[in-house]
C-alpha cells in the first residue's frame, strides 16, 4: 500500500509539534531569586551556601559603587549591616571619605566597581563567611585610571529573613592578587576611553550614582 506524501508530511508535521509542545510543557524546576532591593540595595534572602554568596558579592559591589556620594554610602551601609556594626564601617577610610564629601573635591570624577571572584569559607544556617575578590576604578580629567583589589572576608548573620553583615576584615595589600593591564597604551589610560568602553554598562542590582 502507497502512503501519498501529503499524508507522510502531515504525520511528521504533528509529530514534530507534539515534540515542540514536549519541550514547552515540561516542568521547570523554580529556583529562588537570592536576592531582592530594599530601597534600592541588594539584599540577601536566602539562607543557603549559594544565597550567602550571593549577598556577599551584592553587599560589596554596592558598596563600592556608593563610594561618590555621602547619601548613598550611608543608605547602604544601613540597609546591608547589622546596626551595631555601622557606625564602625562607616569609619573606616573609603565610607569615611565619602561622607566627608572628598569625592566632590574632583570635578568629573568617576566611579566602576566590579567583583571578580568570592569563594564560601564557611557556612551554617544563620551565619556564614564569604571571602569576595572586587576592585574599584576611579578617574576624572585630572586623576589617570587608577585601580584598588581589595580581598575581603565577610561575616554574614541572618536576621529576620535576610543576611546582615556583621564585620569585614581586608587581607594586607601584598596579599591581595592585582591583575595586570591587559592594553598597554598611553590611550588607554584616559578619561575619554574609559567612558567610551564603560558606556551603556551596568552589574545586576546596582547603578552608578552621581558625586
Amino acid at each position: 500500500m502507497r502512503v501519498a506524501p501529503v499524508a507522510v508530511a502531515a504525520v511528521l508535521v504533528v509529530a514534530a509539534g507534539a515534540l515542540m509542545l514536549g519541550y514547552q510543557t515540561a516542568a521547570r524546576v523554580a529556583r529562588p531569586n537570592p536576592i531582592r532591593l530594599e530601597a534600592g540595595v541588594p539584599v540577601g534572602v536566602l539562607d543557603t551556601p549559594t544565597g550567602a554568596i550571593a549577598a556577599a558579592e551584592n553587599y560589596l559591589a554596592s558598596e563600592d559603587d556608593a563610594l561618590l556620594s555621602r547619601d548613598e554610602i550611608r543608605r547602604v551601609v544601613d540597609t546591608a549591616w547589622a546596626p551595631a556594626e555601622r557606625d564602625v564601617e562607616l569609619a573606616q577610610p573609603f565610607p569615611a571619605a565619602a561622607l566627608a564629601g572628598r569625592p566632590g573635591t574632583f570635578p568629573g570624577l568617576e566611579l566602576s566597581a566590579a567583583v571578580a571572584g568570592a569563594k564560601l569559607n564557611s557556612y551554617m544556617p544563620q551565619i556564614s563567611q564569604v571571602v569576595v575578590w572586587h576592585e574599584i576604578t576611579l578617574w576624572s580629567p585630572s586623576v589617570p585610571p587608577t585601580q584598588r583589589w581589595s580581598l575581603d572576608t565577610l561575616t554574614l548573620v541572618w536576621d529576620s529573613g535576610r543576611w546582615l553583615v556583621a564585620s569585614r576584615t581586608a587581607a594586607p595589600d601584598p596579599e591581595t592578587p592585582v591583575p595586570a593591564w591587559t592594553s598597554g597604551t598611553a590611550d588607554d589610560s584616559t578619561r575619554q576611553a574609559f567612558n567610551t568602553r564603560l558606556a551603556g554598562m551596568s552589574a545586576p542590582y546596582y547603578t552608578g550614582v552621581a558625586p
